[in-house]
């Protein structure tokens, strides 16, 4: 399997398939980057090619005892791109992947990025704020914190039909997400 060392000597886990032009995705908060496997066949087949990574501390790669904030991430980020000599790059983020991406634009430029997608993006933050009126309220954020911190499992079955939305899945796909999210150790969050 393949991976790279960050700055700090971080272990990270990434895969590379296909040729053509470079499409790197970035998953979402507590999951890895298996959340893409349904779309890296399509790409692949439609000749690009397809860069994942796990974030520190999610999947294979490894639990580092600090570098959970954006410079860092967007740092790992950005050693990645360096790493596999990438250019032309389409980005492609969900969730807190979306937050990575903008932070890595920000320290390091755009200068190898032809375009980003962001789905689902948690920028420019989930708070209701004066300049965020649609951001969720504290109270809400707070309590969502503390089922979380108290039972993962249960905060995941309580949650997975928003994530999931108005489509059916299967509970073996909701068993493969909720698996993912659980892994990781939750003190870990930008």
């Amino acid at each position: 399997m393949p991976f790279m060392q960050a700055s700090d000597g971080t272990s990270l886990f990434y895969s590379d398939w296909g040729e053509g032009k470079p499409v790197v995705f970035a998953h979402a908060w507590a999951l890895n980057s298996a959340m893409w496997a349904y779309q890296i066949a399509d790409f692949t087949d439609s000749g690009l090619r397809c860069v994942t990574f796990d974030r520190r501390g999610h999947g294979r790669s490894d639990q580092s005892r600090d570098g959970y904030d954006y410079d860092t991430l967007a740092d790992d980020l950005a050693s990645l791109i360096a790493q596999l000599d990438l250019d032309e790059i389409t980005l492609i983020g969900h969730s807190l992947g979306c937050s990575e991406i903008i932070r890595y634009l920000s320290r390091h430029g755009d200068a190898r990025v032809e375009r980003m997608v962001l789905l689902a993006p948690t920028t420019p933050m989930l708070r209701n704020a004066v300049d965020n009126p649609d951001g969720l309220d504290a109270g809400v954020l707070a309590a969502s914190a503390a089922a979380l911190k108290k039972d993962v499992p249960q905060w995941c079955a309580d949650n997975a039909p928003p994530f999931f939305g108005r489509t059916t899945v299967s509970p073996g796909l909701t068993e493969w997400v909720i698996r993912q999210i659980v892994a990781p150790p939750h003190r870990q969050h930008p």
